[in-house]
């Protein structure tokens, strides 16, 4: 096989000549090694044997300092004992000057006395002053009195003494560890170098070759960024490698060039179908994660290769207000209205250049649409656009599946309720009748008796007490009997508000409605609904204002939020019983959401009441 390289000798190439082959003997990297070895282990030595000496030279220290410190509180005990006639007695005189002479004449305090330095004078001081001043005064009684004047004296000495051992041992201790920082250092200095050693002609070269490897798996045999050069081991495996790569670059051509081009469509191919099935198996459950949708849309446009690429949806059907969801943001769109795109039905070119549009089409319903735009050098083909339309159906039949699960489960809840309304009304709400009946039957023939005057308080208070319990019933039914359009929570919140127009004209009802393309569930949305109504009727009776607003939004941690503000009076603030009761219940409605619900006065008049609960995907309910 011919080789690239010309004239040049491959042995030589590879081997390099006998001057480069003996100049690396001299520079191979074992005995670089060996070298670093024996440097940090000669270190690690000085570092043990310096702990080793400290360890032999402060052996009796830490002793010779607490016997030292003892004899301070030994020479205070003596002068309490001659001071004391109580507590003098020769026997316990002698038991405490044997003590002394033991602690003063002590093994650690005696290797004390050839020492030359500061702490050995003040040893030897301290020694010859007890035994021949000290000592000598407690043999009579007359010298008591002088023993207890020279005490104060005597243990300055002994302070001094143990302040010079103290010093002693930190100066070996600070020995040790100059010692210890130098040994450090070295380490340190030896590490960062053979650090930089490996990194430059071991982990580098080492680095490049596994890329040029990478490159030459992936077919590139030029440019391998093989630049290391020197006359150790891994320079001449640098070499060989490089001969190695030309030869493989002879070997294939543009070999791989040809099954690139041979098996790109098959792999873009292969990469669709991945996707679709990956929208399939994952919308079908959850068609509203807005993640989850904008990488699919991500994907497509990555594949296609396409300038721009998003998705406009709601989940209800038809809708003319829709939330966009792109590969690099969501927003929802500027117009108040999508009309001019949604009549736009054609899954085709528009008449913008390089612009296709795809409806979300599912039983006739329309849930919005998929909008790609091609760069000027890509042309969408047939199979491309047939892809996508797919990818729309299947947004489209996963959105009206979920509408159709949570209208099953709507219509569920609908029939308990109303099933608990029948039953409240047939039973607790027949009993209050019979009560009020039984009450004015009771009125009527007390009014024939004297004793009329004296029960009328009580029979008053009964009577309102079965009208009071029999309004509330009322209105627990009529909430029982509340339902949900076909349309979800954004047309019954249209509705409550027109039907609260209806009741209070003087106020002007708003509804800000967001949440487009977000999971509420049947139990949600009735709790919410029902909040809202009930913070709607504190509004008519309370508030005073003219105007109140619904706002339904998203909230920055991703959570649903609902507000219903006014432009009232504004919340009292220590509200009464019947108001600390209905928020009280708003509250526990909140709290079986899994949310929160705050009430809270506005700086500039009137209220704002603030439900947050979590969307329906999030939680489970027993």
């Amino acid at each position: 096989m011919p080789s690239t390289a010309g004239d040049v000798d491959l042995d030589q190439l590879v081997f390099g000549s006998d001057q480069e082959q003996k100049k690396s003997r001299i520079g191979s990297l074992r005995q670089k090694a060996l070298l670093v070895i024996s440097g940090i282990c000669l270190l690690a030595l000085v570092s043990v044997g310096s702990s080793l000496w400290f360890a032999l030279v402060t052996e009796s220290d830490a002793a010779a300092i607490n016997i030292s410190g003892s004899l301070r509180m030994q020479s205070w005990r003596l002068a309490e004992h001659v001071l004391i006639p109580e507590l003098t007695s020769p026997d316990t005189l002698n038991r405490l000057l044997d003590i002394y002479d033991n602690s003063i004449n002590s093994e650690p305090l005696r290797k004390l006395l050839d020492d030359r330095s500061d702490l050995g004078e003040a040893y030897r001081l301290v020694a010859s002053q007890w035994f021949s001043e000290m000592k000598p005064l407690l043999a009579d009684p007359q010298g008591y009195e002088a023993f207890v004047h020279q005490v104060p004296e005597f243990v300055d000495h002994i302070d001094r003494m143990v302040n010079s051992l103290q010093l002693h041992t930190e100066q070996k201790l600070q020995q040790l560890f100059l010692t210890a920082l130098f040994v450090l250092a070295g380490i340190l200095t030896m590490a960062l170098m053979t650090i930089r050693f490996i990194n430059r002609h071991l982990l580098k070269p080492m680095d490049d070759l596994g890329n040029a490897a990478g490159l030459i798996r992936n077919g590139q045999f030029s440019e391998l960024g093989l630049n290391y050069q020197s006359s150790n081991e891994i320079g001449n495996l640098t070499r060989t490698f490089r001969v190695m790569a030309l030869e493989l670059g002879n070997l294939y051509g543009r070999l791989e060039e040809k099954v690139e081009e041979q098996t790109y469509a098959l792999a873009q191919s292969n990469h669709a179908l991945e996707l679709l099935y990956k929208a399939s198996r994952n919308l079908a459950t959850n068609p509203y994660d807005e993640h989850l949708v904008a990488s699919l849309v991500r994907e497509w446009q990555e594949l296609l290769r396409l300038e721009d690429c998003y998705l406009c949806l709601s989940d209800t059907e038809d809708s003319n207000r829709l939330q966009r969801i792109a590969s690099d943001r969501e927003r929802t769109c500027a117009g108040e209205h999508c009309a001019d795109c949604l009549n736009k039905t054609m899954a085709g070119a528009l008449d913008e250049p390089k612009s296709w549009q795809f409806v979300l089409l599912s039983r006739q319903h329309r849930f919005g649409f998929l909008k790609v735009t091609a760069g000027s050098s890509i042309e969408l083909s047939e199979e491309s656009q047939q892809w996508l339309q797919t990818f729309a159906d299947i947004i489209a039949t996963s959105i009206d599946q979920n509408r159709s699960r949570i209208h099953e489960r709507r219509m569920l809840l609908m029939e308990e309720r109303a099933v608990i309304a029948r039953e409240l009304h047939d039973s607790l709400a027949q009993a209050l009748s019979y009560q009020k009946i039984q009450v004015l039957r009771l009125r009527r023939q007390l009014e024939k008796s004297e004793a009329l005057p004296s029960v009328v308080p009580i029979l008053d208070e009964l009577r309102e007490g079965t009208n009071n319990a029999y309004a509330q019933l009322r209105e627990l039914l009529r909430t029982f009997r509340l339902t949900l359009s076909e349309g979800g929570l954004e047309q019954a919140l249209q509705k409550t508000l027109e039907e609260f127009s209806q009741r209070s004209p003087d106020i002007h009802f708003l509804l800000d409605y967001q949440l487009r393309f977000s999971s509420i569930g049947a139990h949600d949305q009735i709790h919410a609904l029902q909040i809202v109504r009930e913070a709607l009727m504190n509004v008519v009776k309370h508030a005073k204002a003219s105007e109140a607003r619904v706002s339904c939004f998203i909230t920055g941690g991703g959570l649903l939020g609902i507000t219903v503000t006014d432009d009232g009076c504004g919340i009292e603030a220590k509200p009464s019983a019947h108001g600390h009761y209905g928020t009280t219940i708003m509250r526990e409605r909140a709290a079986s959401m899994g949310g929160t619900l705050d009430t809270r006065r506005l700086s500039s008049g009137g209220t704002e009441v603030y439900l947050e609960f979590g969307r329906s995907e999030e939680r489970t309910y027993e």
